[in-house]
C-alpha cells in the first residue's frame, strides 16, 4: 500500500483551519493564482447574453469571459470574472524549445439559443500566432456548462492549458456570502471570517482535485455549485482582497496537454528530487475533452436559505450507485503474511485460518472479507508483475488453496491484494518495455517498500500486452473466489508515461489500463476493489481502502462531511492507519469504516475493537443518506435519513454518540447495536453495565444473550426493563443479544 499523504492525526484534526496547506516546490510548476490580478473589474463595454427559461449569463465580449449570472426567479446575482483578469494560455514553442503564459482575447464570437463560442489565438509572441481554440458555454435551464472545443495547433507550437481561476464570484458584500469545497472530505466558511489563500495543490496531480472535484459558493440564499468533471482539469477557489472588500473565486485550469516542461514528484519518497522534462520530454494530449459545470441553485418562495448541504445534495443526485453492495455487511481487513525484511512469517496461511476461526467465533459467525497481503514470492512487495508463485515460507500454493475453501464454512471471503503499478527486476516476467518513463525520458524507478526498488509499468501498454493473460492466470489458478483488492490502482488515478515509444496521458492510461483491468477481472466473474476512493472510479470501484483526510483549511473554514453526504451511496470506503487506537470520532464523522492490515501477531482485542466500535455502527450508518449538519462550537450533528437517525460528536470532550431510530446504540468505546435483523451486538471497553433497546417488533419474552468466546458461548444473565435491555459487561468481552 502507498503511503497515505493525506493522514492527519486527532490532535491535527481539532486544530483545522489554522494554517493552509503547503506543497513543496510545486510552485516549479503551479504558479500562484493570485498572483499579478487587479482588484476589481469595470462593467463591459459590449456584452452577450444566454438566456434559459431560469437563468440568465451576460458575457464580456472583449474577454469571452462571463461578466454576471442573474437567476431570473429569485432576482439573485452572481458576479462572474470579477477581477479584470483577462484568459490566460500556457504554450510551449518545440524549436527552440520553450514555454509561455500569455493573456488572449477573442477574435469573434458567435452566440446562439442555447450556447456561446468564443474563438481564440493565442500568441508565442506579439507577431507570432501559436493556437487557435475555442471556448464554448452551453447552458440548459440552471446549468452552465464550459468545454474547450476546436483546438488547432500551429506548426511548432502546443496549447498546455487555460487558466480560468474566476468563472464565478462572490463578494463580502453579498448578504451571507460563504465558500465551502469537497477536497479533503470538506469544508465550509463564512467569506466575513474566510483567510486570503487557494485550494491547496495535490503533491502529484497539482491542481487537480482527485478525490472530489466540488467547490460552492453562496449569497442571499442562492448557491452555484462548480462540478470539475474531466479528470486533469484543475479546480480553483481562492479568496482574494483584503476586508472588508473580500471575493470568492470558483474557477478552473483547462488541460489539453500535459506539461512536458514541468517537474513532478514521482512518489519516490521524502525529499527525493523532482523529475523535470527537457526537450525531448512529449507535451501528452490528455485524450478527455476539458469541462466543468456549473449549477445555481434558489430557493422556493418562502423557503429558508440554501446552503452548502443542498449544494451537495444537489450533486448526490446525479451520482452512479455503487456497482456492488458485496461489501455493504462485510468485515474487511488483511492479514500480512510475509515481507522479505522479516526473520520468519508474521501469520503462515495455518496461522491465518486461526485468526479467521477467532473471527468468526467472537462475531457470532458475521461475514468477514479478509485480503491476504504479501502471498507471492517472497512476501509483500515481491515477484510483481509475476504472481506463479506462493510464498513456500507461508505455506505455498496448497495451503493457500486449503485456507480459501476451509474459511468458507466460517461466512469468511478468503482473497488476495494483488498490484499491477509496480514491478521487480528479480521478477521472472520483467519487461523493461512494459516500465513507464519519467519526464526526464529515464525509467519509472520507484522506492523500495520491502528491500527491492520497484519500477512503475505503464498500464496502458502492459493491458494491451501481457496484462489480460495475468488476469485470466491469476482467476483461474487461485479461483478467485468473485473479489480481489489490486493495490494502487485507484490510488493513482491519474499517471502519466511520457515513453516515447508509448506516451500515455494519466487519462490514457486510466481507460486503457485502469479501466481495462476492472474489465477484464469482470469478464471472468471477479469484483475488483482498490485504495485510495477517487472521483474517475465513483461507479467503477464499490469500495476503496480510505478516502484520505482531513487536512487544514487554507481559508480558516470548518470540516464538513460533504464527501460522505455526495458518495453515501456511490462506494464505501474506510480509514486505513493505526488498528490499536481507532480514530472514531473522524470515521463517525466521514461515514468510513475501519480497514486495517494485520500482522500475525495482532492482540485480538484490537481486531474486535474494529469491529465491534466501528463496523457495527457502519453496516447500519453508511447505509442512510446525510439530510441535515448542524454545528454549535465544539458540538456537531449529522442527521441522516428516516426517523430518529443522527450521530453526535462533542470535539472538545472526544465524545460520540450514534442514534438509530430513535435509540440510542453506540457510545463512547461501547457498542450496544442492532447487528442485521435478529441480533444485537454488545461491547464496551470496560466493565460495567450497558443497555440497549430492543427494536420493534422483538419479543421481549423470547430474547436470549450470550457471551462469546474463541471456543465456546456462555449465557448471559440480562435485566429487562420495557423494551431496555440491561447486560452487566466485562471488558471486551462481546456479548450477543438474539431475537429467539
Amino acid at each position: 500500500m502507498q503511503d497515505n499523504l493525506e493522514r492527519l492525526n486527532r490532535r491535527a484534526f481539532l486544530k483545522l483551519g489554522t494554517s493552509g496547506l503547503v506543497v513543496a516546490g510545486a510552485t516549479d510548476l503551479f504558479p500562484p493564482l493570485l498572483a499579478e490580478q487587479p482588484e476589481t473589474r469595470s462593467a463591459p463595454a459590449r456584452t452577450a447574453t444566454l438566456r434559459s427559461p431560469s437563468l440568465e449569463v451576460i458575457f464580456d465580449t472583449a474577454d469571452g469571459l462571463p461578466f454576471e449570472y442573474r437567476l431570473l426567479k429569485s432576482g439573485v446575482r452572481f458576479k462572474g470574472e470579477a477581477l479584470g483578469a483577462a484568459l490566460k494560455v500556457r504554450l510551449c514553442r518545440r524549436e527552440p524549445w520553450g514555454f509561455a503564459q500569455v493573456s488572449t482575447k477573442p477574435k469573434s464570437s458567435n452566440i446562439s439559443k442555447h450556447g456561446a463560442d468564443f474563438d481564440f489565438t493565442a500568441m508565442y509572441a506579439s507577431n507570432t500566432a501559436a493556437v487557435d481554440f475555442t471556448l464554448r458555454y452551453t447552458i440548459e435551464n440552471r446549468c452552465v456548462r464550459v468545454t474547450l472545443e476546436k483546438v488547432r495547433e500551429r506548426d511548432g507550437f502546443e496549447l498546455i492549458s487555460l487558466s480560468m481561476p474566476s468563472l464565478v464570484s462572490v463578494g463580502e458584500s453579498d448578504a451571507d456570502a460563504w465558500l465551502a469545497h469537497g477536497d479533503s472530505g470538506g469544508d465550509v466558511v463564512a467569506l466575513r471570517e474566510a483567510k486570503t489563500g487557494q485550494l491547496g495543490l495535490n503533491s502529484f496531480w497539482g491542481e487537480i482535485n482527485g478525490i472530489l472535484p466540488v467547490i460552492m459558493a453562496g449569497h442571499s440564499g442562492a448557491i452555484c455549485v462548480q462540478e470539475t468533471t474531466a479528470f486533469m482539469d484543475g479546480t480553483l477557489l481562492s479568496v482574494t482582497g483584503e476586508a472588508p472588500n473580500r471575493w470568492a473565486n470558483l474557477g478552473t485550469t483547462k488541460a489539453f496537454r500535459v506539461d512536458g516542461g514541468g517537474c513532478y514528484n514521482m512518489n519516490l519518497g521524502r525529499g527525493a528530487p523532482r523529475s523535470c522534462g527537457n526537450k525531448l520530454t512529449p507535451n501528452l494530449i490528455v485524450e478527455q475533452k476539458s469541462a466543468c459545470r456549473l449549477d445555481f441553485l434558489e430557493p422556493d418562495a418562502g423557503a429558508g436559505a440554501l446552503n452548502w448541504i443542498d449544494g451537495a445534495k444537489f450533486v448526490r443526485a446525479r451520482m452512479p450507485e455503487i456497482p456492488n453492495h458485496f461489501y455493504d455487511d462485510k468485515f474487511i481487513y488483511g492479514i500480512r503474511t510475509d515481507e522479505p525484511t522479516f526473520p520468519q512469517p508474521s501469520a503462515t496461511f495455518e496461522h491465518c485460518e486461526e485468526m479467521i476461526r477467532a473471527i468468526h467465533a467472537l462475531t457470532d459467525g458475521s461475514p468477514q472479507l479478509v485480503h491476504l497481503w504479501g502471498w507471492q514470492f517472497r512476501g509483500k512487495d515481491t515477484g510483481y508483475p509475476a504472481v506463479n508463485v506462493v510464498d513456500e515460507r507461508i505455506g505455498g500454493y496448497d495451503g493457500m488453496m486449503r485456507l480459501m475453501e476451509q474459511s468458507k464454512p466460517l461466512n469468511a471471503t478468503v482473497s488476495l491484494s494483488d498490484n499491477y503499478d509496480d514491478a521487480y527486476r528479480s521478477s521472472p516476467a520483467w519487461n523493461e518495455e512494459m516500465i513507464a518513463r519519467k519526464p526526464d525520458g529515464d525509467l519509472w524507478k520507484s522506492r523500495a517498500w520491502t528491500g527491492e526498488a520497484s519500477y512503475i509499468q505503464g498500464l496502458a501498454k502492459y493491458m494491451e500486452g501481457p496484462g489480460p493473460e495475468r488476469v485470466r492466470y491469476t482467476c483461474e489458478r487461485y479461483k478467485l473466489p468473485g473479489t480481489i483488492h489490486v493495490d494502487v490502482l485507484s490510488y493513482f488515478a491519474i499517471r502519466n508515461d511520457w515513453d516515447l515509444k508509448h506516451p500515455a496521458s494519466g487519462i490514457r492510461n486510466l481507460r486503457a489500463g485502469r479501466y481495462r483491468i476492472l474489465d477484464e477481472f469482470k469478464n471472468h466473474g471477479v469484483d475488483v476493489t482498490s485504495e485510495g476512493l477517487r472521483y474517475p472510479y465513483i461507479g467503477k470501484i464499490s469500495m476503496c481502502w480510505y478516502a484520505g483526510g482531513p487536512s487544514p483549511c487554507p481559508f480558516g473554514g470548518k470540516p464538513v462531511p460533504m464527501l460522505a453526504l455526495i458518495y453515501r451511496k456511490s462506494a464505501v470506503w474506510g480509514r486505513a492507519g493505526n488498528h490499536a487506537t481507532l480514530p472514531l470520532l473522524l470515521m463517525m464523522f466521514y461515514g468510513e469504516a475501519q480497514h486495517s492490515i494485520y500482522n500475525g501477531d495482532v492482540p485480538i482485542e484490537n481486531m474486535l475493537d474494529s469491529f465491534y466500535l466501528a463496523m457495527v455502527p457502519w453496516f447500519r450508518l453508511h447505509l442512510l443518506n446525510i439530510e441535515g449538519f448542524e454545528r454549535a462550537q465544539d458540538q456537531t450533528t449529522t442527521i441522516l435519513e428516516g426517523s430518529g437517525n443522527q450521530v453526535a460528536i462533542d470535539w472538545g470532550k472526544k465524545s460520540y454518540s450514534v442514534t438509530l431510530d430513535g435509540a440510542e446504540v453506540a457510545r463512547d468505546n461501547s457498542t450496544f447495536c442492532p447487528l442485521g435483523r435478529d441480533r444485537i451486538a454488545m461491547y464496551s471497553i470496560v466493565d460495567g453495565p450497558l443497555t440497549a433497546t430492543l427494536p420493534a417488533g422483538w419479543d421481549a419474552r423470547s430474547v436470549t444473550a450470550k457471551a462469546l468466546f474463541t471456543d465456546h458461548t456462555e449465557p448471559v444473565k440480562f435485566h429487562l426493563d420495557g423494551r431496555r435491555v440491561t447486560v452487566q459487561m466485562q471488558s471486551r468481552r462481546p456479548v450477543m443479544i438474539h431475537r429467539s
